[in-house]
């Protein structure tokens, strides 16, 4: 029998087995049952999380919340102190802001609690390696006088100048503490006690216990990548300019955005998330915007009397000056390769409200793409970093308090806070009910339109 036969006898037979497959499909979003760990309550108090609600309705903290090796790490934004909780919400350790190493004996001989100080300035981001050890991005500003040429008569009589300018930039140290929250060393550009970070996106430690990280210029034109051993020394310095994650040829007309960098923990790899937008404004200004901030609120507030329809009288149509977002995407750049070894494109040509944002990677440097159905519900789609789907999981949530701090731990767990008056409650949805050990099993149709995105992706 000839190809051309078995292919034509072939074709009915496949297209008769999709169409079944097609029509019983299902749908394989399973919802998730949320696991409630414990409850800290809100104020000053010691064992209490700081929140303060604002006249708008937002609530300023807690800050940075990481979960690790059984251990919830949370920075109180509001009393300027670190705590570490365990899972039935004993909390066992407290870096608060005071004079440095002044430690508080319990009078305890068998001490379940660590009470220590530091002089932080301003508490930023944390990072915790595999031995519990804690690493805290202390934030400071530092003035510097503007050049000018000085005016003899405006010197007091001490020689200083008065009414000089002064530029505040945001300067970080890392500072190291041990399991017991003891003050080890702090961590500069070039290592120990070196010249400060400027601008620090993210830190975070690899599976080898280093420290990394990643740092911006103010145009958030090159992104440097840092690695320091566990004394603290600088192991390498690697700088990623945006071009080589969006690609020098993009149009005049559009718009590209770097919102998000990720680390990856196993491997000496970042994952950028990108978002592209196509204007029909004169795209300037929002450029020298982009460049200031690089932030996509940008977008939002650009102003439309630079469009192309400005002018025009009141009687006749004006376009909408938001712009169309072309494509949401995941970059993942390879540092010894300095290339880029995969990209996945999820969502291209939206003309709808809502859309999937990207929360983060676990261990495996799997995404988790958060898509918000409704106030009460979401969904969460996991992808693999060449953007082949493992599972879609849908989250209840109740609307009796404020949802925040959702993030992707190491193990692929997804935590959450549900902050009201009193409490800030702490959920978590287990890691074994998110994802499988093996890709789930799919239909005819589902594989097909997989192979077909991951065709587009490899060609984009």
């Amino acid at each position: 029998m000839s190809g051309k036969i078995i292919i034509k006898v072939l074709l009915p037979l496949l297209a008769g087995v999709f169409l079944i497959i097609y029509g019983c499909g299902n749908n394989r979003i399973a919802e998730l049952k949320k696991e409630k760990l414990f409850n800290i309550s809100i104020g000053n108090a010691e064992e209490q999380i700081g929140v303060q609600k604002r006249q708008n309705g937002e609530f300023h903290g807690p800050g940075a919340v990481l979960f690790r090796n059984g251990f919830f790490f949370i920075v109180d934004s509001v009393n300027q102190k670190i705590m570490k909780i365990t899972t039935p919400g004993d909390v066992i350790l407290i870096i608060s802001k005071g004079d440095d190493n002044a430690d508080v004996e319990t009078g305890n001989v068998l001490r379940t609690k660590e009470r220590k100080n530091y002089n932080f300035d301003t508490i930023g981001q944390i990072a915790v390696d595999n031995e519990n050890n804690l690493y805290v991005q202390n934030i400071f500003i530092q003035k510097e006088k503007t050049q000018s040429v000085i005016d003899i008569i405006s010197l007091d009589e001490n020689g200083n100048e008065e009414g000089a300018d002064y530029t505040e930039s945001f300067m970080s140290y890392i500072v190291k503490f041990d399991r017991l929250g003891n003050f080890q060393y702090r961590i500069g550009e070039k290592g120990i006690d070196s010249s400060p970070f400027y601008y620090i996106y993210k830190i975070a430690t690899d599976i080898n216990g280093d420290l990394i990280v990643l740092t911006a210029d103010e145009a958030w034109e090159n992104w440097t990548y840092y690695t320091y051993d566990t004394t603290g020394s600088l192991i390498e310095q690697y700088t990623i300019n945006k071009e080589e994650i969006l690609g020098s040829n993009t149009p005049v007309d559009r718009v590209s955005f770097i919102m998000d960098v990720c680390p990856e923990v196993n491997e000496k790899k970042v994952v950028y998330w990108v978002s592209q937008y196509e204007t029909a404004n004169d795209t300037k200004s929002l450029k020298k915007a982009e460049d200031a901030w690089g932030e996509e609120i940008e977008i939002e507030n650009f102003d439309a009397s630079s469009s192309k329809d400005a002018g025009k009288s009141p009687d006749q149509p004006v376009k909408k000056s938001m712009n169309d977002l072309l494509f949401y995407k995941l970059v993942r750049f390879d540092i010894a390769s300095d290339d880029i070894i995969s990209s996945y494109t999820w969502e291209t040509g939206l003309n709808t409200d809502t859309t999937s944002e990207f929360i983060g990677i676990d261990g495996k440097s799997d995404g988790f793409l958060w898509k918000y159905i409704d106030k009460n519900k979401s969904v969460v789609t996991i992808v693999r970093p060449d953007g082949t789907t493992i599972a879609k999981r849908r989250f209840i949530f109740e609307d009796d308090g404020h949802w925040t701090n959702i993030q992707v731990a190491v193990d692929g767990s997804v935590y959450a806070i549900k902050l009201d008056d009193k409490n800030a409650y702490f959920y978590r949805w287990r890691s074994d009910e998110l994802l499988n050990t093996k890709k789930e099993k799919i239909s005819v149709r589902e594989f097909i339109l997989q192979k077909i995105e991951g065709f587009k992706n490899a060609n984009r």
